[in-house]
C-alpha cells in the first residue's frame, strides 16, 4: 500500500514537473496560433449572458501569423545566421576543446589546477566584463556584424562547457584501455584518435548539442555585436522583424509567439534527430 502511495505521488510530481516545462512552450505555440487561453485561466474568461455561458477569449486557430512572420518579417534570415553562427562555433570549439579536454584528463601537466580554475572562472564570468572590450575591439577590427566574429565572441561561453564535459567523458575511460594501447604500442596521438575519440563519440555529440542550443538562445552578446546583416534569431524574435529592425514598431505579440515558436524548431530537431547519441551519453562510465 504504501509502495502503491509513493508511486502515485512520484507519477503526480513527474506530471507537474512536465507540464511547468512544458506549458511556456504550449503557451508560445498556441498564442503564434491565435489562441487566447489567458482568460480561460485567470478564472475571467466565463461569463454568463442570458443564462448562456460566454466565453471571452479566442479559440479561433490560425496560421497567419506563422505565415507573416516567414514571408513579411524575415525570419528565415534569423534563423540561417543563428545556424550559421552556431555551426562555425562548434567547429572551432570542438577543434580546440577535445584536444585540450584529452590532454587535462588525460597528462600530467603542470600547472594543471591553475587551468582548471581559469575555465571555470571563464564560465562563471558575466557577460558584461566581456561585452564592452568585444564591442570596442570588434568595431576597430571589422568583426562587428560578421558570423566570424559572433562565432570568436562564442567561445567565451562555449569553451568552458566543452572542455569540462569532455573532460569527464575521458576521465571515465577505464585506465586499462589506455594501458592496453600502450602495450601495443601506439603513440599518444594514436590513442587519443583511434582509442580514445571513438569511445566518447556519443559523449562528445551531446556535449556540441548542449552546446549549439547554449548559442541558439543566446541574446545578451548578440544584441550588441550584431547588425541587420547577420542578426540572430533570439534578436530578430525581440525587434519584432528585419524591415523594423531598429526602428519603433508596436508589439505585436501574436507574430511575437509564432517568431518564438519557429526558433525551437531548428534546436529541438537536432536534439531529436541525435536522441540516441545522448542517452548513451548520459550513461557513460556508469559501468566503470
Amino acid at each position: 500500500m504504501r509502495k502503491q502511495g509513493r508511486r502515485i505521488l512520484l507519477s503526480a510530481a513527474v506530471i507537474v514537473a512536465c507540464l511547468y516545462s512544458v506549458w511556456p512552450v504550449m503557451l508560445v505555440v498556441t498564442e503564434g496560433f491565435g489562441i487566447d487561453l489567458s482568460p480561460f485561466f485567470s478564472g475571467k474568461g466565463i461569463r454568463f449572458i442570458g443564462g448562456v455561458p460566454y466565453y471571452s477569449g479566442g479559440i479561433f486557430p490560425t496560421t497567419i501569423h506563422y505565415l507573416d512572420v516567414i514571408n513579411v518579417e524575415g525570419f528565415p534570415r534569423f534563423v540561417l545566421n543563428s545556424t550559421v553562427i552556431a555551426l562555425i562555433n562548434l567547429m572551432v570549439v570542438l577543434a580546440v576543446g577535445i584536444p585540450a579536454a584529452y590532454a587535462l584528463a588525460r597528462m600530467k601537466l603542470r600547472g594543471k589546477s591553475v587551468i582548471d580554475a581559469l575555465l571555470l572562472g571563464l564560465r562563471t564570468i558575466s557577460p558584461f566584463a566581456v561585452i564592452l572590450p568585444l564591442y570596442l575591439i570588434y568595431v576597430q577590427s571589422g568583426l562587428w556584424d560578421t558570423y566570424l566574429g559572433m562565432a570568436l565572441a562564442y567561445l567565451v561561453i562555449d569553451t568552458p562547457v566543452v572542455v569540462w564535459l569532455v573532460r569527464g567523458y575521458f576521465s571515465d575511460i577505464p585506465r586499462s584501455v589506455y594501458e592496453a594501447a600502450e602495450v601495443s604500442g601506439a603513440t599518444e596521438r594514436q590513442t587519443f584518435l583511434k582509442v580514445a575519440v571513438p569511445l566518447v563519440i556519443p559523449g562528445i555529440a551531446a556535449t556540441a548539442v548542449f552546446a549549439f542550443v547554449l548559442i541558439w538562445n543566446e541574446f545578451l552578446m548578440a544584441n550588441l555585436l550584431v547588425g541587420p546583416k547577420s542578426l540572430t534569431a533570439t534578436v530578430g524574435v525581440w525587434v519584432g522583424g528585419g524591415e523594423h529592425a531598429g526602428s519603433y514598431k508596436p508589439i505585436d505579440w501574436d507574430e511575437l509567439n509564432a517568431a518564438a515558436g519557429l526558433a525551437l524548431i531548428p534546436a529541438l530537431t537536432i536534439v531529436l534527430a541525435i536522441r540516441k547519441y545522448l542517452a548513451r551519453a548520459f550513461t557513460l562510465g556508469v559501468a566503470r
